[in-house]
């Protein structure tokens, strides 16, 4: 039952991860690979989604040869980029990773345990009411903290999880634009039916609640028999302004340095790594030897504001050829 009230759903089978020796196979065909041409696929509203971003990142991929086994995001999210990769083939299989543990657990429910999330999603009224008992809920089990993280993203503003954040249309539920307007139930059960998807046919091949670093250690472990150009890795770190408000999980600044010490010294894998388009971040990958930084132009909407606006996105990468289209906006 899920907690707190509402219909019990359909109790359904799980499914398993994937093992490592797993990535030396094709996976299978989707079910529906034209749903993947779509621009949004993802079930979760995250701030700084790389939707603009990801056709960018697709094309520094595909102007390598081999195109990677496995892609593996460590700050997933959204997982905006993972979903695209794999949905489309640009990549054989993808690994998603997140120290947050409701992020972590809605990826691996949607992946492997889709239908009781279809469920469970259907039966939960979408109200005032049920918002305060979610923000207010401590989970234990994964399929709950899957469905608080759906929940909240979806009918808290901006998608943000942690408690800075009110009900989208506010406590007085006047504006022009309700609760539950971010949570149309068709739409979502699509989306997490194509999540189901790419974890049967063995495109996500596993979800870890883990950090970056615990992820790079497993990664070591786990598939060290995979060669550089077979692994890549996409890091999205939480913003370095406004961080605290948007994440539960932001960065400090030594955190942001210790990760690029540890890319700079990274030989097991290719990495690409996009943040706001700032000074302290140029300066940290300003002279790391064969790594390349890109200033790209992205449309978005910031927290707190309902108005786009145009901003530099920084992307850096160890990649060593660059598509021709990128090539002007090397800084």
């Amino acid at each position: 039952m899920v907690a707190g009230g509402g219909s019990s759903p359909q109790r359904a089978a799980r499914r398993t991860p994937w093992t490592p020796a797993d990535v030396r196979d094709k996976p299978g065909p989707l079910t529906d690979s034209r749903f993947f041409e779509q621009s949004v696929v993802s079930p979760l509203r995250y701030p700084g989604a790389k939707r603009q971003l990801t056709p960018v990142i697709e094309n520094m991929i595909r102007a390598n040869v081999p195109p990677p086994r496995l892609f593996v995001e460590p700050f997933c999210g959204g997982a905006t980029t993972a979903l695209h990769m794999a949905g489309r083939g640009i990549v054989d299989h993808v690994i998603l990773a997140d120290a947050d543990p409701l992020v972590a657990a809605f990826w691996y429910v949607a992946a492997f345990d889709t239908s009781w999330l279809i469920g469970a999603m259907h039966a939960e009224p979408v109200t005032l009411d049920r918002w305060d008992w979610w923000r207010l809920a401590e989970p234990r089990s994964r399929r709950d903290k899957a469905m608080k993280c759906l929940f909240l993203n979806r009918t808290t503003f901006s998608g943000i999880l942690h408690g800075r954040a009110g009900p989208i249309g506010g406590r007085a539920q006047a504006s022009p634009y309700k609760i539950d307007c971010r949570f149309g139930k068709a739409g979502l059960e699509r989306r997490l039916k194509a999540v189901g998807d790419l974890a049967a046919t063995g495109r996500i091949l596993d979800v870890w609640n883990l950090d970056w670093r615990e992820t790079f250690q497993r990664l070591m472990q786990e598939y060290a028999h995979l060669s550089l150009d077979e692994l890549a890795v996409y890091l999205d770190p939480p913003y370095v302004e406004k961080a605290p408000y948007l994440y539960e999980w932001s960065f400090e600044s030594d955190q942001h340095e210790a990760l690029a010490r540890e890319l700079a010294q990274a030989t097991n894998f290719r990495w690409l790594l996009s943040y706001d388009d700032n000074e302290t971040i140029r300066t940290l990958y300003a002279h790391v030897p064969g790594v390349t930084r890109l200033s790209i132009p992205h449309r978005y909407t910031a927290a707190g504001s309902e108005k786009r606006s145009v901003r530099s996105e920084l992307l850096v990468t160890n990649y060593p050829d660059l598509p021709p289209e990128s090539r002007s906006q090397v800084i």
